[in-house]
């Protein structure tokens, strides 16, 4: 009888992984970069100055901002946007031509696209967190990502925005800032829920917020960006893609490579006028608009077709 019960119990412990094993490995990267620089804060030791804090941010994006929407066309292939190589050239020639729509819409209407980019974005990002729960809830906790900061930092987020949008760009750090106490409130409500069912998640945006609001805008989003978000779907792509991988691979490599010799060509284009640190923010978050766009597009196309798969059919 003993044998039996003992046996039952290594059975049931090999099927149940311990608590720790189911950490996912972003969460473990984040919270440790997140710790680390919040000790750096604490202690009072300098933090790198802006210009390396944006030519960091224009590698760091790149190197691992960048892959993470290079899965779209398999991301597409799955929800049935194309399947032969026609398709996949018709694929990319919309994609290609949603970012240029959107860069050059920031480009004749920067203010209006600031604050549609932020929308979006804050739906966006908030969808890293709570995902089976209303769409009201991950836009609030990505409104909160996003606008925390200029709480924190109102003269860093003004000065980025006025980089981005002209004069028109401090208004709307202003009203973030206002704001401010709202989005603090809606990533505590968030944390607050995610705790129940993932309580990761809860810790990932009590520590996006405590760097929200210790930490330099670029710092943080450079923390989050890079070794939360993109890592959480660059991974969620390649566990897609299980019997893909190295198409997965090959798809990630060009779709990285080519945008960031596009950057290259750009800066070099723009020529050596005003301040390089400027021009790298511009291209960096302008350029990640115009990809956000067409990204998420093709995300939501997929999670719709998804669940009309898994829809009983009531005919």
């Amino acid at each position: 009888m003993m044998i039996g019960q003992a046996a039952l119990f290594h059975a049931g412990s090999a099927r149940v992984k311990p608590r720790w094993r189911r950490v996912p490995v972003e969460t473990v990267v984040f919270a440790s970069l997140a710790l680390v620089t919040l000790v750096v804060l604490g202690l009072g030791l300098p933090l790198p100055s802006l210009t390396i804090q944006v030519v960091l941010l224009g590698v760091l994006v790149g190197i691992l901002g960048l892959p993470h929407g290079a899965l779209d066309p398999l991301i597409a292939r799955r929800a049935g946007l194309w399947r032969t190589r026609l398709g996949f050239a018709g694929f990319n020639m919309a994609y290609i031509l949603v970012v240029v729509v959107v860069v050059l819409l920031w480009l004749i209407a920067p203010v209006a696209s600031l604050v549609t980019f932020l929308l979006v974005s804050a739906l966006h990002f908030g969808s890293d967190w709570n995902a089976d729960r209303a769409p009201w809830l991950r836009f609030l906790a990505g409104f909160g990502l996003l606008s925390v900061p200029a709480l924190s930092h109102p003269a860093q987020v003004s000065a980025a925005y006025v980089v981005l949008a002209g004069d028109g760009g401090a208004v709307v750090a202003s009203v973030q800032e206002w704001l401010g106490p709202l989005a603090l409130a809606s990533l505590l409500l968030a944390a607050l829920v995610a705790l129940r069912h993932r309580a990761h998640e809860s810790i990932e945006i009590l520590l996006a917020t405590m760097l929200a609001l210790a930490t330099e805008p670029l710092v943080f989003f450079l923390l989050y960006f890079c070794a939360l978000h993109s890592v959480r779907h660059l991974k969620a792509g390649f566990q897609a893609e299980r019997d893909g991988g190295r198409l997965s691979a090959l798809m990630v490599m060009v779709y990285t490579v080519v945008p960031i010799l596009v950057v290259g060509v750009v800066l070099v284009w723009l020529g050596p006028d005003g301040s390089l640190s400027e021009q790298i923010l511009q291209v960096v978050f302008i350029g990640l608009a115009g990809l956000t766009v067409p990204h998420m597009i093709v995300v939501t196309y997929e999670n719709r077709h998804r669940r009309a798969l898994r829809a009983p059919d009531l005919s």
